[in-house]
C-alpha cells in the first residue's frame, strides 16, 4: 500500500448489549419468492428474531404487505433452521423487477432475502408432484414456485407445446438466494430426453428445446447429485415461449449508464456495470469508459493482430474451439497503459487469461487469475479474470496482446465473452461495505443513543492512496454520520452511523457516499447471503462465505430499541505515534437494569491485539459489572500510514446467551459512543511506484 502522512484519526466505539437486548430478525427463507406484476399473493417469510410486530421493507417502490396473523415460533425446530414464521398479503407493482425484501420488527432489521415480479402466471407447487404420472399441469407462461424439501426429493411439471414451437424452461435458485443446485431435464411423453442443463450460473439452470410434435411435456425438477435439500433450497421454474437471449453482445453499455443495478458477488464488486438481464436472459454489462471496438474475428495468429487505437473496450467472444485473439497496437518510451480483462465478473463461465508480448514475440507477462481476496471469508473478491496489469512501456514499438481462456478446448460459444480494455493509467478507487458480523447473514439496525457499525472494503485502482471519507446524503431525523475517515492506502476501514436519544423508529435507504478529493462515488451495500453453520457469535470463519450486493436505493438501516448504556470519553483528542498505545479512558452511565461486565474488543485489524487463526479478536479491555470508568491502551500497529483514519472498539457483553437457544448464531446489538480525534504522527511515507 502507498502511504502519506497521518493527521489525525477518528475513533468510535460501538458497544454491544447486555444479555437481556435482543438482535434484529434474521430472514431464512420468502415463499413463495415472486409474485406476477399486479398480483396480489400470500407469502410467508420465515427465520429467527421474530417478535409478533413484523413488517416487510421492500427495496422498490409500489408494494403492499398486510400480515395475515400474528408470528408462530417454534421453539423445538431442529438448528440451523428457521423456528418463527408469519404470513403476509402482499400486493406486487405493476412492472416486472428483481427486489429485495427485508423483515422489520421492533428489535430491528433483517438481512434480505430476493423477492421477484414476473410477467408470467405464478402457482406454487403442489405435491405429491415426484413421478411423470403426478406431474403438475400448467400451461406456458407460468411459473413455478416450489422447494426440493429432501435431497432425493424429485418435482414433475407438465405442459403443452405445439411441433415446432421453441420454449424455454429456466430454473432460477442461487440468484434468488436459494441454496439449490438445479438440475432440469425435459422429455417428451413416452419419457425420450430432448434438453437437460445444470450450472449455467452457479445453481441456476436454463435449457430450450424445440417441440418435436404436438402434445404434452415433462420437465423434472432436482437437487444436483441428490445430496442436499430442505426449505433453503427453493427455486422458480419458468416455462415460457418467449424469446431467450443467452448472451447480450457486445456486453459494453454506453457512458452514463447507470451503474450496478444488478446485485453482483464481491468478485465483480469493484467494477461498473449494469444488469441487462431479466431474470435468466442476457447478461450485466460493462459500463464503457473507451472508445468499443469490437473484435473482428480474423485474429487468430500473430499475423493477423487486429489493430488497435488506444485506449479502447474491446468486446469479443470465444466462439469457437481454441480460439485465440490476437491484438496490437503501437506505444511509446514512458507511456504508462492499465490492460484488463473482464469476462467472468460480466456474467461469462469462462476463465480469462491474456498474454502481452513485444514486436519480437518475447513475452513481456502472461496474467491469469486475479490478485489475493479482498477478505478471505465474508467478502471474498478473488476471481477467475486477470489482475489489471500495469504496463510501462520500455521502448516506442509496436505491441501485442493474446486473449483466450483456459477452457477454449471444451467451452466456447456465445456466451463466452470477454471485454479487454487498455486505457491510460487513473488512479481511482471503489468501496463497499457490509455488516461486521463476519458470519452471519446480518443488517444494518440502529438503537436509540447508540449506533451501528459496518465494515468497508476499498479497492484501488492504478497506485490510489489518498484518504476517503464516508458522508451520508439522505439521513432521517436523529441518525447521523460522524466525520470517518480510511487512511492513506488502506483497503479496510469502518463505516458508523449512530443515532440520537429521542430518535424515532425508522426504517428504509439511506445513500452512502465515499469521497477524495474530486472524485466522489456511492457506496455499495453488500451482504453475505448464508450463515456458516454451527459457528459461534464474533467467531471469524475460515471458509468463503456467500455474499452479494444489495438491490434498493442505499444502505437499509432500521432504528429501534435504546442502548442500555452510554460511554463518554474524558478526552476529545489524542495523539500517538504508529507502534505506540493509545491511551482512552470512558466514562461507564449504565440504566438501572444493566449491570454487566462489558468488553472492548477493536473492529479494525490495525489496532488492538491480532486474533489467533478463526478465534474472535481478543478484548482490548474489560469494564466489570456495575464499573463506572474504563481505562484502555489499544496498541496502534507499526506500519499504520499517515493520514486519517477510523477506528472503532465494539463492546460485548459478557453475559452468555439465553437458554435454550437452539437457532444459527445471531449478530450482536451495537452501541456507540460520540468519536474522538486522534493524531497519529511519525510514520514515514513511502514514494508511489
Amino acid at each position: 500500500m502507498l502511504f502519506r502522512r497521518l493527521s489525525a484519526c477518528t475513533v468510535l466505539f460501538a458497544f454491544a448489549a447486555h444479555a437481556a437486548a435482543q438482535p434484529g430478525p434474521q430472514l431464512v427463507t420468502v415463499f413463495p419468492p415472486g409474485a406476477k406484476a399486479g398480483g396480489t399473493v400470500d407469502v410467508t417469510v420465515a427465520g429467527s428474531g421474530f417478535d409478533g410486530n413484523e413488517k416487510l421493507l421492500f427495496s422498490g417502490k409500489g408494494f403492499t404487505a398486510e400480515p395475515v396473523g400474528k408470528a408462530i415460533t417454534d421453539p423445538k425446530a431442529p438448528k440451523g433452521q428457521a423456528a418463527s414464521r408469519i404470513t403476509f398479503k402482499v400486493t406486487a407493482p405493476k412492472g416486472a423487477g428483481t427486489f429485495d425484501v427485508r423483515v422489520v420488527s421492533k428489535n430491528g432489521l433483517s438481512n434480505p432475502r430476493t423477492f421477484a415480479v414476473s410477467d408470467t402466471s405464478e402457482v406454487n407447487e403442489t405435491e405429491p408432484n415426484s413421478d411423470v404420472p403426478q406431474a403438475q399441469k400448467v400451461e406456458l407462461e407460468t411459473t413455478v414456485n416450489g422447494v426440493i424439501s429432501a435431497p432425493t426429493d424429485v418435482d414433475f411439471v407438465s405442459f403443452k407445446a405445439k411441433a415446432g414451437q421453441n420454449v424455454v424452461v429456466a430454473c432460477l435458485t442461487s440468484s434468488i438466494d436459494s441454496r439449490m443446485q438445479a438440475d432440469i431435464m425435459v422429455t417428451t411423453s413416452d419419457g425420450k430426453q430432448l434438453a437437460a442443463n445444470r450450472g449455467y450460473r452457479d445453481g441456476d439452470a436454463v435449457l430450450d428445446f424445440k417441440a418435436p410434435a404436438d402434445g404434452d411435456y415433462f420437465v423434472r425438477v432436482a437437487q444436483f447429485a441428490y445430496t442436499t435439500g430442505g426449505p433453503d433450497h427453493f427455486y422458480r421454474l419458468t416455462i415460457t415461449a418467449k424469446p431467450w437471449v443467452p448472451a447480450t453482445f457486445p456486453p459494453v453499455a454506453a457512458k452514463g449508464a447507470p451503474v450496478n443495478s444488478v446485485p453482483v458477488p464481491p468478485t465483480a464488486a469493484m467494477i461498473d456495470a449494469f444488469d441487462s438481464a431479466d431474470g435468466f436472459s442476457g447478461n450485466p454489462l460493462l459500463a464503457g469508459a473507451n472508445p468499443l471496438i469490437p473484435c473482428n474475428g480474423k485474429n487468430g495468429s500473430v499475423a493477423e493482430a487486429q489493430e488497435l487505437k488506444l485506449p479502447a473496450d474491446v468486446a469479443g467472444r470465444i466462439a469457437k474451439k481454441g480460439e485465440r485473439h490476437w491484438y496490437k497496437f503501437d506505444a511509446k518510451k514512458g507511456d504508462v497503459w492499465t490492460l484488463e480483462v473482464f469476462a467472468e465478473r460480466i456474467g461469462s463461465p469462462v476463465d480469462a487469461f491474456f498474454v502481452l508480448t513485444d514486436d519480437k514475440g518475447k513475452t513481456i507477462v502472461e496474467q491469469d487469475d486475479g490478485e489475493a481476496t479482498m477478505s478471505p471469508n465474508q467478502f471474498y473478491t478473488k476471481g477467475e479474470d486477470p489482475a489489471r496489469y500495469r504496463f510501462a512501456v520500455p521502448a516506442d514499438g509496436t505491441y501485442r496482446v493474446m486473449v483466450s481462456t483456459r477452457e477454449a478446448a471444451v467451452q466456447y460459444g456465445v456466451r463466452d465473452q470477454f471485454v479487454l480494455r487498455i486505457a491510460k493509467e487513473n488512479p481511482d478507487f471503489r468501496v463497499c461495505v457490509m455488516p461486521l458480523t463476519p458470519h452471519v447473514p446480518d443488517a444494518g439496525t440502529l438503537t436509540k443513543g447508540g449506533a451501528v457499525v459496518f465494515t468497508a472494503f476499498v479497492f484501488r485502482f492504478d497506485g490510489f492512496a489518498d484518504p476517503i471519507e464516508l458522508v451520508a446524503t439522505n439521513l432521517p431525523k436523529g441518525v447521523n454520520c460522524p466525520r470517518q475517515v480510511i487512511g492513506t492506502g488502506q483497503s479496510r476501514g469502518t463505516l458508523v452511523l449512530t443515532c440520537d436519544k429521542d430518535a424515532a423508529d425508522w426504517e428504509g435507504f439511506v445513500r452512502i457516499e465515499a469521497k477524495s478529493g474530486d472524485k466522489k462515488y456511492a457506496v455499495r451495500p453488500f451482504t453475505v447471503t448464508w450463515p456458516v453453520p454451527n459457528a459461534q457469535a464474533n467467531q471469524i470463519p475460515n471458509t468463503p462465505l456467500l455474499s452479494r450486493m444489495d438491490r434498493g436505493d442505499g444502505l437499509a438501516i432500521a432504528v429501534r430499541g435504546e442502548a442500555p448504556f452510554a460511554l463518554t470519553p474524558t478526552e476529545t483528542k489524542l495523539t500517538v505515534k504508529p507502534g505506540g498505545k493509545l491511551e482512552v479512558t470512558l466514562k461507564v452511565s449504565r440504566k438501572d437494569t444493566f449491570k454487566d461486565a462489558i468488553a472492548i474488543v477493536s473492529a479494525h485489524p490495525s489496532f488492538g491485539p491480532r486474533p489467533q487463526g478463526n478465534q474472535p479478536f481478543p478484548p482490548v479491555g474489560t469494564s466489570q459489572p456495575g464499573g463506572t470508568e474504563l481505562k484502555l491502551s489499544v496498541d496502534v500497529l507499526g506500519t499504520l500510514p499517515s493520514g486519517e483514519h477510523t477506528l472503532v472498539l465494539r463492546a460485548l457483553s459478557a453475559a452468555p446467551p439465553p437458554k435454550g437457544n437452539n437457532q444459527p448464531a445471531r449478530a450482536i446489538v451495537n452501541y456507540a459512543l460520540v468519536p474522538i480525534t486522534v493524531t497519529v504522527e511519525g510514520a514515514p511515507t513511502p514514494k508511489k511506484k
